[in-house]
């Protein structure tokens, strides 16, 4: 699958058969310990609402029930590792994000369901990216689902390009025996910033 930005769609509310395809994903009510979800549906209505408008929880509508409730189930998938397994779903890849791997019936009809469901789900996941780790937001880039990334995907960290430059300043200092002085003149301040590069730009995709 080639990286894309997955085109904007309206919001709209669950369709039963939507509802139905995201419930095979969430985890049981039954026999857990706490108070069980209200209004199920209505939350995801409400998560999706705001993961589609650019506004405040604050903005949500009253039909849609209290931001504080949304904003907390939210939360609560993120970190379980909910919203990544969707993630995984839409986009048809294996956890790591390699080959294609054989899909569940669930799955499949995930698939069947896009864009508008992969559209509202990848920009769910931006909502709390702030709460990803590094290696997530990597998973994501490498996924292919460039709508869920808080920023452009080259301001990323590309461990690939840090770890090849690592590989070239270790031979340049084998090959000149560990001296300084014989390196051309500017080539280390033109390593360092190319590792700054590939480090990334964590004031960009941290403010999200």
């Amino acid at each position: 699958m080639r990286p894309r930005y997955t085109p904007a769609h309206p919001w709209q509310p669950l369709s039963d058969a939507e509802y139905a395809l995201l419930c095979a994903f969430l985890p049981p009510v039954e026999h857990r310990r706490g108070r069980p979800p209200q209004d199920r549906r209505r939350t995801l209505d409400a998560i999706f609402w705001i993961a589609c408008s650019t506004g405040p929880w604050k903005a949500l509508p009253p039909e849609l029930g209290k931001p504080d409730t949304a904003h907390r189930q939210l939360r609560r998938w993120a970190r379980s590792g909910l919203l990544d397994r969707l993630l995984f779903a839409v986009s048809g890849r294996g956890p790591r994000g390699g080959k294609r791997r054989p899909r569940s019936p669930a799955e499949r009809l995930l698939r069947a369901a896009l864009p508008a469901l992969e559209y509202r789900l990848c920009r769910a996941w931006r909502r709390m990216a702030r709460l990803a780790s590094v290696a997530s937001l990597l998973l994501a880039k490498r996924l292919g689902l460039w709508t869920a990334l808080p920023c452009a995907p080259w301001f990323l960290p590309n461990p690939v390009l840090s770890e090849t430059l690592q590989r070239v300043v270790e031979t340049l200092f084998v090959r000149i025996e560990r001296s300084l002085y014989a390196l051309p003149p500017g080539l280390l301040a033109l390593c360092g910033k190319a590792l700054a590069f590939a480090g990334g730009q964590p004031r960009r995709f941290r403010l999200a």
